[in-house]
């Protein structure tokens, strides 16, 4: 088929990751897990982090029994240059390329009480450091390696807490509140996601952002039904279905001509009002 003279090119090829290299931090559970395999399952090779070589090998092993899919284990902490450097040279030497990153790690700390009068300055340091200083690492290593390749894309996983204020009110007694740290560290990815966008679109260096809303897990039960009282779909998030989907999307040439974007799966959360 031909659109304005010029060939185009079928859905399925353009949803396709066949080929396709991709790292995804943190990538051995949760969110992780989920972006991982909807990646593998689109045909791309993935590589895989966690803090310490042994359980990312572990983890990859039950992933690999779980979905029949092949993951690549690497160690890697966020917060050592060195070990993003290191990381990086590893993918060089092994692939030559990377066309995919997924900043999915970030942290939290069991130090923060979500009580603003009372966070401590390491509470704050420990959402901060990975979230921000970790991201900022691994997407300087990607443009140095994929700007003379002239393409790539890069997935920064935000938060919609970076985007609106919360009421803690719906968390109650027995869960430990939305830290601010958390939030101003999410802004901060959103943001970084926007100027990185901009700095590396002429190399054809995609860079956009999601920001998920709640996800359900093992929430006080009370929670999970306030919290879906407030978005507009009445419920949350489904772990292993809501998420893959926009990170895959994202990473496709289907997304070709979209950048600099926040892209939003909460539900309508941040637009009930």
């Amino acid at each position: 088929m031909t659109v304005n003279g010029e060939k185009s090119s079928a859905l399925s090829d353009l949803q396709s990751l066949k080929g396709k290299i991709a790292l995804v931090t943190g990538g051995c559970k949760n969110f992780g897990a989920e972006i991982a395999l909807g990646l593998a399952e689109m045909g791309a090779t993935v590589a895989v982090t966690a803090r310490d070589y042994q359980r990312a090998a572990a983890s990859v092993k039950e992933l690999k029994k779980e979905t029949g899919y092949e993951f690549i284990p690497y160690e890697l902490e966020l917060t050592d240059e060195n070990s993003v450097i290191r990381l990086f040279a590893d993918i060089k030497e092994r692939f030559g390329r990377l066309d995919i990153l997924v900043n999915n790690a970030g942290g939290h700390s069991k130090k923060a009480c979500g009580l603003l009068e009372k966070e401590s300055l390491e509470g704050w340091r420990e959402f901060i450091e990975p979230n921000l200083t970790g991201t900022f690492l691994m997407i300087r290593e990607f443009a140095g390696l994929m700007m003379p390749q002239g393409s790539g894309s890069i997935i920064n996983i935000a938060s919609m807490a970076g985007m609106v204020g919360r009421d803690r009110k719906i968390y109650g007694d027995d869960m430990t509140p939305n830290p601010i740290a958390y939030s101003a560290a999410k802004a901060g990815v959103i943001g970084m996601t926007y100027d990185c966008a901009a700095y590396l679109g002429e190399y054809g260096i995609r860079v956009n952002a999601i920001s998920p809303g709640g996800f359900e897990r093992t929430q006080p039960e009370h929670f999970i039904k306030d919290y879906s009282a407030l978005t507009m779909l009445k419920r949350m998030g489904r772990a292993g279905y809501d998420l893959k989907g926009a990170v895959a999307f994202l990473a496709s040439d289907a997304a070709a001509y979209i950048t600099g974007h926040n892209l939003v799966i909460d539900g309508g959360f941040t637009r009930y009002k």
